[in-house]
C-alpha cells in the first residue's frame, strides 16, 4: 500500500492538472415556458475576431439540435432572406420594426441568436494538444425584444499524458484533446436541451 500511494497520488494530480475550468450559465426569464414558444427563427451568430467558422454552420447545428422538440423552426432560406432584406442586427434587446414585421409574416414569435466568442484548436503533427470553444446564445421574443433564455458556456480540452510516460510507469499512452468541433457540438446540445420541450413518444408515432 505504501508503494502504491505515491504513484496513485501523482496520477490523481496529473488528472486534476489536465482538467480545464468551465463556464456554464443558463438563465430563464420569470415567465418563460417552452409551451409559450411556437416558432423560432435561428438568425446568424456573430463571431469573435479570430473565429473562422461560417455563421451558417452554427445555425444548422442548432436546427439539428431542435428537430425533436415541439418548436417549429423557420426554414433557413426564409431566414436568410429576412437578414438580407432587413439588414438585421440584434443589439441591446432591440429588434427593428422592419425585421419584426417580416418575422411575423413567416410565423416566427422568437429568434435565436448569439456570439461564438472563441473557437480555437492547437494541433501538431495531427495530434490535438488543446481546444477551446466559448459560445453565448439568446432566445428573444420578437414582439417585445425580451430575452426569454440565455446561455453562456465555455469548454476546454487538453491532451493528457503528453511527455509523462517517462515519469510515471502507470501511464501507457498519450491521449489527444477533444477537438473544437466536438466541444461545439456538446455546447449546442446542452443549450438546446436546456430550453426545449421534447416530443413525447405518442407525438412521434403516426396513428393510423
Amino acid at each position: 500500500m505504501k508503494k502504491f500511494f505515491p504513484a496513485a497520488f501523482l496520477f490523481f494530480l496529473l488528472i486534476c492538472a489536465c482538467s480545464a475550468p468551465l463556464i456554464h450559465k443558463i438563465n430563464f426569464s420569470k415567465d418563460f415556458a417552452p409551451a409559450k414558444v411556437n416558432c423560432i427563427a435561428i438568425m446568424n451568430f456573430s463571431k469573435g475576431d479570430h473565429v473562422a467558422i461560417h455563421p451558417d454552420m452554427l445555425a444548422d447545428k442548432f436546427t439539428a439540435a431542435l428537430v425533436d422538440s415541439r418548436f417549429k423552426i423557420v426554414d433557413r432560406t426564409d431566414t436568410k432572406k429576412i437578414l438580407e432584406e432587413a439588414k438585421f442586427q440584434y443589439s441591446g434587446g432591440i429588434i427593428d420594426e422592419k425585421t419584426k414585421q417580416k418575422l411575423k409574416q413567416i410565423g416566427a414569435d422568437t429568434i435565436l441568436t448569439g456570439t461564438l466568442q472563441t473557437y480555437n484548436e492547437e494541433k501538431r503533427n495531427n495530434f490535438t494538444h488543446n481546444a477551446e470553444v466559448y459560445l453565448m446564445a439568446k432566445l428573444v421574443k420578437v414582439e417585445t425584444g425580451e430575452v426569454l433564455w440565455s446561455a453562456e458556456i465555455l469548454k476546454k480540452s487538453k491532451a493528457s499524458n503528453v511527455g509523462e510516460k517517462k515519469i510515471l510507469n502507470v501511464i501507457d499512452r498519450e491521449s489527444e484533446a477533444a477537438p473544437a468541433s466536438k466541444l461545439l457540438d456538446e455546447i449546442i446540445t446542452e443549450m438546446a436541451d436546456s430550453f426545449k420541450e421534447k416530443k413525447s413518444l405518442t407525438d412521434k408515432l403516426k396513428i393510423w
